[in-house]
C-alpha cells in the first residue's frame, strides 16, 4: 500500500523495509491497474521505504493509499501483474466485506445500581453470560452484527440473594483498525450497541419478570486470526442496564445499572 506521496509526484512511500529485505539503492517494478513503473529505494527503515522513479521525465501514477504490487524486477512487464493475481494481493491487504458467525461467552461484574422503592443498600452483582450473532462489513472497516444473549446474574444483598435471569436481542456497530501486521497477526476494533428483551429475578417464594434494555454498550477488543476462516476474539465492555419487572403485587420495580464484561469467543467466516 502506497503510504504518502511527495508534491514533485517523484517519490513515494510504502509501508515495508530492512524486516522485509528491502535495502537501499535496490529497484524495482510497481505495477497497478495498466501501468507499470521502476523506481529505486533511496531510504529504506525497519518498517517502510521510499521510492524514487527512475524516470525523471515522467510523474508517479499512483495516490496515497492505492494497492501496488511490488516485483523485485527491473523491467516493464505487464505480465507481472495479471489482474487475477493482483485481485489476490488486493484480497490479502484489505478488509473485506465478510459474513461470519461469533460465538462468544463473557464474565459480568456490576459497578452501581439504582432500585426503585429499595432503601440505598451495597450489593454484589456478578454471573456470566452466552452470546450467538451474525456480523457483516458494510463500508471499509465498518461492520455490524445481530444476534441473541443469555445472561445468568447472581444479584447479593445483606441478607438475601436473588437471581436474574436476562434472554436478549442484541444489534452493535463495530469498527476494526488496521492490522498490526509489525507486530502480530491480529486487529483492534471498538463498538457501541444495544439490546432489548426480558429478565426475570426469582428468590424463594417470590418471582417478578419484565422488559430489558441495554442502552448503551461500549466495547473494545482485538481478534486474533487462525487462519483465513477463523479468528479468535476478546474484548470488555461498559453496559448500562435498566429492567422493569412486575411484582406479584401488580407494582413495577425498576432497576438501572452499570456492568463491566469480559468476554473471549470464535469467529467463523463463510
Amino acid at each position: 500500500m502506497v503510504q504518502a506521496v511527495s508534491d514533485s509526484k517523484q517519490t513515494f512511500i510504502t509501508r515495508n523495509g530492512k524486516r522485509q529485505g528491502h535495502i537501499q539503492g535496490m529497484t524495482g517494478t510497481f505495477t497497478a491497474e495498466d501501468i507499470s513503473i521502476l523506481a529505486k529505494a533511496i531510504t529504506v527503515t525497519g518498517n517502510f521505504t521510499q521510492w524514487e522513479i527512475l524516470n525523471k521525465g515522467s510523474q508517479l501514477p499512483f495516490e496515497k493509499g492505492q494497492i501496488v504490487t511490488y516485483y523485485p524486477a527491473t523491467e516493464y512487464i505487464w505480465a507481472l501483474a495479471p489482474e487475477s493475481e493482483r485481485r489476490k494481493y488486493i484480497k490479502s491487504e484489505l478488509n473485506l466485506l465478510r459474513k461470519s458467525w461469533v460465538f462468544k461467552g463473557a464474565l459480568t461484574r456490576g459497578l452501581s445500581e439504582s432500585v426503585s422503592d429499595v432503601a440505598a443498600t451495597t450489593s454484589n452483582r456478578g454471573g456470566y453470560l452466552g452470546e450467538i450473532y451474525f456480523e457483516r462489513g458494510f463500508y471499509d472497516n465498518l461492520s455490524f452484527d445481530l444476534g441473541v444473549r443469555y445472561e445468568r446474574e447472581v444479584v447479593t444483598y445483606p441478607g438475601a440473594s436473588l437471581i436474574t435471569v436476562r434472554s436478549l436481542a442484541i444489534a452493535d456497530i463495530l469498527y476494526y483498525f488496521d492490522y498490526l501486521r509489525d507486530y502480530i497477526k491480529g486487529k483492534f476494533y471498538i463498538g457501541a450497541g444495544m439490546g432489548y428483551g426480558l429478565s426475570n429475578t426469582s428468590t424463594v417464594g417470590l418471582s417478578q419478570s419484565g422488559p430489558a434494555s441495554l442502552l448503551p454498550t461500549v466495547k473494545i477488543g482485538l481478534c486474533l486470526p487462525f487462519n483465513s476462516d477463523w479468528e479468535f476474539l476478546t474484548d470488555g465492555a461498559f453496559e448500562s442496564l435498566q429492567t422493569s419487572e412486575k411484582q406479584q403485587d401488580g407494582r413495577r420495580q425498576t432497576t438501572t445499572q452499570t456492568n463491566f464484561k469480559f468476554g473471549f469467543g470464535l469467529r467463523r467466516f463463510f
